[in-house]
């Protein structure tokens, strides 16, 4: 099956609207030509309705929207439209708006035209870990590199725990960070290894001895599965050393496909799956 990036253009959807700051522009509605560009990633290029969104619908969508509006700022108005279509339209990656205002009683310029876009954001957590040369300071490095790429973290203190599936080698320290990203998750995933690399990684065998180790967790609500790369973690629910840290910062986070959150798969977390010491 063939993928494409795919963008559509919209342009110049016609809208009356009050907007500005002077008295005559908070009484009398003025002409708006809105454009957009909306970017949908890389989408099969098979004649799928469900594969794109409704245009008409779009232009709908938007000039009712900027009918109700009383913005003194372009600049707030295309944020705002943006962030209507991000919310609306899960298919949307990223949102480009223009909005062209003739000048009022063309004084000073003929016109103005606001450009804004925004990317799409989602929250995701990930599970560090690390045995090897300096583990805690291993894990703080990584947190540092880490935030080249997501954004509003916050981290779970860090856990010593005993090995799993290979006993002979040290223990492991264990933290977990919550945050947001831009990127969707195979592109986290290439930056996630490329992070791992910069820092030495090199594992041996699986379940080894590991400078770092970074595994995402969750990442919105998503469920993600190509070829061994699954979201959520296939194993996050079967392992304290991941629970407990996420527990600290994200208790309520609902596993998508078990339907319980964070605390409640810890609560109901069986014995033999417990690894920390402290």
């Amino acid at each position: 099956m063939d993928y494409q990036n795919t963008a559509l253009e919209i342009c110049d959807i016609l809208c009356h609207s009050l907007i500005g700051c002077n008295a005559e522009e908070r009484d009398n509605r003025q002409d708006l030509d809105i454009s957009l560009k909306l970017e949908l990633g890389r989408v099969s290029t098979n004649d799928d309705l469900l594969k794109t969104v409704d245009y008409w619908e779009v232009c709908t969508v938007v000039k009712e929207f900027v009918e109700q509006t009383k913005y003194y700022l372009l600049e707030m108005l295309s944020e705002q439209i943006a962030n209507l279509l991000l919310e609306r339209y899960s298919l949307v990656k990223v949102v480009h708006v223009s909005i062209c205002k003739l000048s009022l009683n063309n004084q000073k310029s003929r016109y103005i035209k606001c450009h804004y876009h925004k990317k799409r954001s989602y929250q995701i957590a990930l599970a560090l870990g690390s045995n090897m040369n300096n583990p805690r300071q291993q894990l703080i490095s990584a947190v540092e590199m880490l935030s080249e790429f997501v954004y509003d973290i916050k981290t779970a203190p860090i856990y010593k725990s005993s090995p799993f599936g290979f006993s002979e080698q040290d223990d492991f320290y264990n933290t977990c960070i919550s945050g947001y990203t831009t990127l969707e998750p195979e592109e986290l995933l290439i930056q996630i290894k490329k992070l791992e690399k910069l820092q030495g990684k090199q594992e041996v065998f699986t379940n080894g001895p590991r400078i770092i180790d970074i595994d995402i967790i969750l990442f919105a609500s998503m469920i993600f599965q190509k070829n061994w790369f699954n979201i959520p973690h296939k194993s996050m629910h079967e392992r304290d050393f991941v629970l407990l840290p996420l527990n600290d910062i994200e208790p309520e986070w609902l596993h998508p496909i078990f339907g319980k959150s964070v605390n409640q798969l810890l609560i109901q977390l069986d014995s033999n799956n417990k690894y920390i010491i402290e």
